[in-house]
């Protein structure tokens, strides 16, 4: 049947509508069409075309980020961050850390147990290796695997700052701060000019009992020599023992505070201060046993 639109002679169908069939051949044909030749509803030519676009538009992705991230990385120096001290998230202010570290924030252990500080000695082992080269570290004499770090009745707590780049310690040679201790002051005074260039440590206990006897083996400082940290090759934090003997029994609550003059002290909740806290309990059932004897 024909009949004319617009002066133009047409006819009513200009394709048959498609044969009744099936909902799975209609599937089976929406997947692949034999008499069309087509998958997916395209023409191989078609997905050639298809498949050329995506790779030649995700080629163009991935050269331009290479480029970019190429671009990145050169301008970053592998060595120095862009921001340093004060303009960088982490501060100037550098944080202070001992080694051992606690099980459940106190380091605790009986002296009738032979291994009851197995773990402890191992963490500190484990942090010492890296000075197995340094003839500093190496002359030492308490404080060392030869004398088990002062395990079990005077175990020795190994203090550090943290790792800032570019952070250099302002020490304290003269003119010392009302709250350094009596004992420090006196030891600083007791040395050659030369020789307090240092970030000075104290430690005492927070409750003011004094009852744990505080000693310092190899003195009262980490020398200023290792400052500042730019991140060179090979380098080693100074560290500095304190060596605790705490009556038995009972909980020691200890702070150790490292001093210069550009180390806060109490800085805030969110950032590094200048001081850390150590807990340290050790158990001795003989000296309770005779506190027991002494008092009957």
């Amino acid at each position: 049947m024909a009949s004319k639109l617009n002066g133009v002679e047409t006819t009513v169908w200009a394709r048959g509508p498609p044969p009744d069939r099936t909902c799975g051949e209609t599937f089976m044909r929406a997947i692949y069409d034999r008499d069309e030749n087509t998958f997916l509803g395209r023409t191989p030519k078609r997905w050639a075309i298809a498949i050329t676009f995506y790779l030649v538009f995700y080629a163009v992705l991935a050269v331009m980020f290479a480029i970019c991230m190429g671009g990145l990385f050169y301008i970053l120096d592998d060595k120095k961050p862009t921001y340093i001290l004060d303009s960088s998230l982490i501060g100037a202010n550098p944080g202070v850390s001992s080694r051992p570290q606690p099980l459940d924030f106190v380091v605790h252990y009986s002296t009738e147990n032979t291994t009851g500080h197995d773990f402890y000695m191992q963490d500190i082992q484990d942090f010492v290796k890296n000075y197995a080269n340094e003839s500093w570290f190496n002359s030492k004499k308490e404080c060392t695997v030869e004398d088990n770090y002062g395990f079990p009745e005077s175990p020795c707590f190994f203090i550090k700052l943290n790792k800032i780049y570019g952070w250099k310690p302002d020490f304290y040679v003269k003119d010392f701060p009302e709250d350094m201790s009596a004992d420090l002051v006196e030891y600083i005074n007791n040395l050659q000019e030369i020789e307090r260039q240092q970030v000075w440590v104290s430690c005492w206990e927070e409750h003011s009992k004094n009852d744990t006897k505080i000693e310092y083996p190899w003195g009262r400082g980490l020398p200023g020599r290792f400052y500042p940290y730019l991140n060179e090759d090979g380098y080693i934090s100074p560290v500095l023992p304190v060596k605790f003997t705490p009556p038995a029994n009972t909980l020691a609550v200890i702070r150790c505070r490292a001093w210069a003059k550009n180390i806060v002290y109490n800085k805030s909740l969110k950032e590094p201060s200048g001081y850390v806290r150590i807990l340290l309990q050790i158990d001795d059932d003989t000296a309770a046993n005779a506190t027991e004897t002494s008092k009957e």
